[in-house]
């Protein structure tokens, strides 16, 4: 006979209500287990130890399968869990962090890490902005041409007083932030206050580029002043970029006047058309005041001779720490050799010009640059001792001087007439009222007192140079105990000083004595020290 099966069947979830739950075991039998309301209804029944100890059974049973949701715990007395331990390696919440994951302890354990090089990075930042700052020669004084022209109105402590300057040295200052699409809208500032934004740029700021003395020169309201002062060769800034932007206008209104449409094609140009010559007037055409110092040492005479051209009205020209005029720079040490004769110069000043105090070629492209600014009264020359008394050179072809009566070879009348007098403070700069040839630098007072037997030649000079610094510096030198090394230091700086002042005194009597015989009205010498 077949044997007989027996089978077993799983009840459905659902098939049974909520207040009969039924589960069964892997036997498959029925196991009659309470729910948690018919525990709760079991526990109202019961009264003192027995409900407290089974509502702690129940709790502890509870705990140990799943959490219970917090309106539960307090009827069942159930304590809130503990909260779960921080995994190890996981950075702390912090407020104004960098969102993420922390970096790699990789990227952690060197010096080049990505941490450190983003610290460290506004900080190269700053080294390198202050860098470029102390490298290039920038003017000790804020203003300093304005001050000597007379033009400005900063105090003296240099330290601007009103809000407006305040807001120009921090825009000087922070102007590398500056992006250049905002470039436009510089020209909703006044001219005045962008041509003064230059000055401050050269003394507090970075170099000023191309684009960004473009975008402040913008407009076309005329341009009187232009103080250029530690920023011509720094950076793009080149001297042919600067006669670019003074010539453009001139090249493009030209080529306008000349693109006009005439009435026939056919039709001649009248008598009267061609006697009325049609004027080429810029924004700089006016320019009266013009300052160039402070250059960087690879600036060229030539493309300053290309300059003045287009700045032939400039009656206050600073050329202030410029480099030896020569048009051939690279040549000073290079030489001509001939099988016949000896080595010449290949270009126009040798190296050992200076020491021999050749002054052919400086006077002459000095004369080349009196040409084109014959409405010069006021020139800025100091820091050119090198070459500044080119001044009192004279050349051989002009006329000689025909009310000399001193005949004697000491005379300044005879020096004069020599070579005609025609030297360039005399030929193309007979309006010239005042001339600067400072050293830009004074020796201490110790040095002076320590030569001043020595230098018996000079009595009158070296008075007047201790008077002055003694003035200045009140009684802090007579306080100060110095060594030996010291004092020779300081007395080895006072003898230069002194030789170069005494070349620079005697250019400057030379040129007062030329231009009061020939009757032109005499000229203000400024030695920084004193004014003859």
């Amino acid at each position: 006979m077949p044997k007989k099966r027996t089978f077993q069947f799983k009840p459905l979830q659902g098939a049974f209500s909520s207040s009969s739950k039924q589960n069964t075991n892997k036997d498959g039998d029925y196991d009659s287990s309470p729910s948690v309301n018919e525990r709760l209804s079991e526990l109202r029944k019961i009264e003192g130890k027995d409900a407290a100890a089974r509502k702690r059974q129940l709790a502890e049973s509870l705990t140990n399968s799943r959490s219970v949701p917090p309106e539960l715990r307090g009827i069942l007395g159930i304590s809130e869990s503990a909260l779960p331990k921080p995994k190890t390696a996981v950075r702390a919440r912090e407020r104004m962090r960098t969102p993420g994951p922390p970096p790699p302890k990789s990227w952690l354990s060197n010096g080049s890490s990505w941490t450190s090089t983003l610290a460290s990075r506004g900080a190269r930042r700053g080294l390198r902005r202050s860098a470029d700052v102390n490298d290039r020669s920038r003017p000790k004084q804020l203003m300093r041409f304005a001050r000597l022209a007379g033009l400005s109105d900063v105090p003296d402590g240099g330290k601007p007083s009103r809000l407006a300057l305040l807001a120009l040295k921090r825009i000087a200052q922070s102007w590398d932030l500056l992006e250049e699409e905002d470039y436009p809208a510089l020209v909703e500032v006044p001219l005045r206050l962008r041509l003064r934004l230059i000055s401050y740029i050269s003394f507090y700021g970075l170099p000023l580029d191309y684009r960004g003395l473009h975008a402040l020169l913008q407009g076309s309201e005329t341009v009187h002043y232009l103080d250029l002062a530690g920023l011509v060769g720094h950076g793009n800034l080149t001297m042919k970029k600067l006669v670019k932007l003074l010539g453009n206008e001139n090249e493009s209104k030209g080529s306008n006047a000349e693109a006009g449409v005439a009435e026939a094609w056919d039709a001649d140009e009248t008598f009267e058309a061609a006697l009325k010559p049609s004027p080429s007037l810029t924004r700089f055409s006016n320019l009266t005041h013009l300052c160039l110092s402070h250059p960087a040492p690879n600036v060229y005479w030539r493309d300053l001779l290309a300059l003045v051209k287009h700045t032939a009205q400039v009656t206050h020209l600073s050329l202030a720490y410029w480099p030896r005029p020569t048009l051939t720079p690279n040549l000073a040490t290079a030489t001509v050799l001939s099988q016949n004769s000896p080595g010449i110069a290949a270009g126009g000043s040798h190296y050992y010009s200076a020491l021999d105090q050749d002054m052919s070629e400086p006077a002459s492209l000095l004369r080349q640059l009196s040409s084109h600014l014959l409405c010069l009264r006021w020139l800025d020359l100091e820091g050119c001792q090198e070459w500044s008394p080119a001044l009192k050179e004279h050349t051989k072809n002009g006329p000689a001087i025909s009310n000399a009566t001193e005949t004697s070879p000491d005379s300044d009348a005879w020096e004069a007439s020599r070579f005609g007098a025609q030297s360039v403070v005399l030929s193309n700069w007979k309006n010239l009222r005042y001339i600067r040839l400072a050293q830009g630098w004074l020796p201490s007072l110790i040095g002076i007192k320590a030569l001043q037997e020595r230098h018996v030649s000079y009595p009158n000079l070296m008075a007047d140079i201790a008077r002055h610094l003694l003035e200045s510096a009140g009684s802090t030198f007579q306080v100060i105990q110095t060594s030996q090394d010291v004092l020779d230091v300081e007395k080895k700086k006072a003898r230069m000083w002194l030789e170069c002042e005494e070349r620079l005194s005697l250019a400057g009597h030379r040129i007062q004595s030329a231009r009061r015989i020939l009757g032109f009205k005499p000229a203000t010498v400024d030695y920084e020290w004193m004014q003859r």
